[in-house]
């Protein structure tokens, strides 16, 4: 990790746990994709939180001036939840004793999605103590190759961010090459209850069947304002089930055949998958390049409203570009998209990305099916 004096930058290169097994590093490229994936998700919530009244214009402001991982908003209390007691749940709380038991924000909420998933989501809502802190895992979503998870977690004193490393077994096993990428953020004013969903790809996840889940957190670190760290040792352990057979069977795919280049590096556009949770369009590229670059694709869906995707993630030859939502979902009554490539380089020695972007490509449509 860089060295920095800004806390949320500190907060922004995300890290796995894999035991003694390889890790898939992100690559600089996908570094500056999530810091600006959490820029985005910070925008939209004090957007939303100004809308609401919640903060003022200042504020508003005054937020924006900060790399905050996330989207902070306020937690809506709901009913408690129901809490599975297994062999394992000694450390497992009984609803009337949890801080967290009457909190919830999930899935949908973290990422600001605005149409309803629950049909799609596990909810699990286990709530788990040690060391004095409370985790909640909240619900889960199998999506393809990709698991989401959202946590809630106490803390022991008020922090600025906190991180957390983790394993995870499917089915008895565990897994021993993933990568991931994620977003965590205070929910409310007392910077003791934070939100942390990570999008996890796993290889050969069975997207139809029945999944055995069990998510070890440990290793928990505090980060202050002053840059300062604290760790505590602990471990919260969950165990649950999930299928993504109804979400695989509202997910549409448009193959795609479009190319543009960037120097002498060739994207080939192939697929936009599009479900309820996530639209995105893969992709491959070929040749190498002297420079990094950030590339989105925009434009406009045909009912006029503005579309961004940007490129995700980069694993080897393969090409992830996932729609941001700040400006809201996409609609269910579009029938096309057209966009176009566009790029910045990244600079070479420094951490912050350029704002100037080029149009590297001419206009494509991509005609969604019925």
């Amino acid at each position: 990790m860089k060295h920095t004096e800004n806390i949320y930058e500190l907060l922004n290169d995300m890290s796995i746990d894999l035991g003694d097994y390889p890790k898939e590093e992100l690559s600089e490229l996908e570094k500056q994709r999530l810091k600006k994936t959490f820029r985005i998700n910070m925008k939209k919530s004090l957007k939303d939180k100004a809308r609401d009244g919640l903060i003022n214009v200042k504020e508003q402001e005054k937020g924006r001036d900060f790399k905050k991982i996330g989207a902070i908003a306020l937690a809506m209390f709901l009913s408690i939840g129901i809490f599975a007691q297994t062999s394992w749940g000694k450390a497992v709380y009984a609803a009337t004793e949890s801080k967290l038991a009457e909190l919830s924000y999930t899935i949908g909420e973290a990422l600001g999605i605005e149409r309803n998933i629950a049909p799609y989501a596990q909810v699990v809502n286990q709530v788990v103590e040690n060391q004095g802190v409370e985790m909640k895992l909240t619900d889960a979503i199998i999506d393809r190759e990709e698991l989401i998870l959202s946590f809630l977690t106490s803390t022991t004193k008020p922090v600025q961010g906190l991180h957390f490393d983790y394993d995870i077994y499917l089915n008895g096993k565990k897994v021993k090459n993933y990568s991931a990428s994620g977003t965590s953020g205070p929910i409310d004013a007392t910077h003791t209850n934070f939100s942390t969903v990570y999008s996890i790809d796993i290889d050969d996840i069975d997207t139809i069947g029945e999944v055995k889940i069990k998510v070890v957190l440990k290793d928990l670190a505090y980060y202050f304002s002053n840059a300062t760290k604290e760790k505590i040792k602990g471990k919260w352990e969950f165990e649950f089930v999930a299928s993504g057979s109804e979400l695989t069977a509202n997910t549409r795919s448009q193959a795609l055949a479009y190319d543009f280049y960037i120097e002498d590096t060739k994207y080939s556009l192939q697929e936009f998958r599009y479900n309820p949770v996530n639209q995105k369009i893969y992709g491959k590229a070929q040749g190498s390049v002297a420079a990094s670059y950030e590339v989105d694709l925009r434009g406009w869906d045909d009912l006029g409203n503005e579309v961004v995707f940007y490129l995700a993630r980069v694993s080897g030859e393969d090409l992830t570009f996932v729609y941001s939502n700040i400006d809201g979902d996409l609609s269910n009554e579009i029938t096309s998209l057209t966009l176009a490539p566009y790029a910045a380089r990244l600079p070479e020695h420094s951490g912050k990305a350029s704002d100037s972007w080029e149009k590297v490509g001419e206009e494509f449509t991509i005609y969604l099916a019925p």
